[in-house]
């Protein structure tokens, strides 16, 4: 009877020992992460005034210019550029921009916006960014006096 009573335990022993191993043993499953194609801009720092009030007599009114607006991006994509732009269609006064400080591409060289989009910065490509947008009023004095109001949009976009 105590061969029996040793025998049965061994037996549950063992049943119980291949059910810890068997709770211990590992398995495995897929993870994928997908990343998709990024391109965020944001414009800093609110709207902005030029006002032309001064000029030396005998020559056209002095230009204003304002570098307090700021431009972040982000990209994951190569080939990039961003464009600026206005909605305005035949504004009384030019207004011109470039980009200042830039990292993360290159500045574009001063345009006067209009409604055609324009190299603003070129060469963004996976990659943080960032500069501030210089503009310039200027007007003749032949223009007279006035207001535009622009609306600017800039855009990433393909190179």
């Amino acid at each position: 009877m105590n061969i029996l009573k040793f025998v049965l335990i061994a037996l549950l022993w063992t049943l119980v020992g291949s059910y810890a191993s068997f709770a211990g043993t590992s398995d495995n499953h897929t993870v994928t992460v997908t990343v998709n194609a990024i391109n965020e801009i944001a414009i800093t720092g609110g709207s902005v005034t030029l006002t032309i009030n001064s000029a030396t007599a005998g020559v056209d009114p002095n230009n204003d210019v304002d570098a307090t607006t700021g431009l972040l991006w982000t990209s994951n994509q190569t080939g990039k550029k961003a464009t600026i732009q206005s909605d305005l269609a035949g504004p009384n006064f030019t207004l011109k921009a470039v980009a200042t400080g830039v990292t993360g591409g290159s500045a574009a060289s001063e345009v006067t916006i209009s409604t055609t989009a324009q190299d603003f910065i070129t060469g963004i490509a996976t990659t943080t960014g960032n500069g501030t947008i210089q503009y310039t009023g200027v007007a003749t004095s032949a223009e007279g006096t006035g207001s535009d109001i622009h609306t600017i949009t800039i855009t990433i976009v393909d190179n």
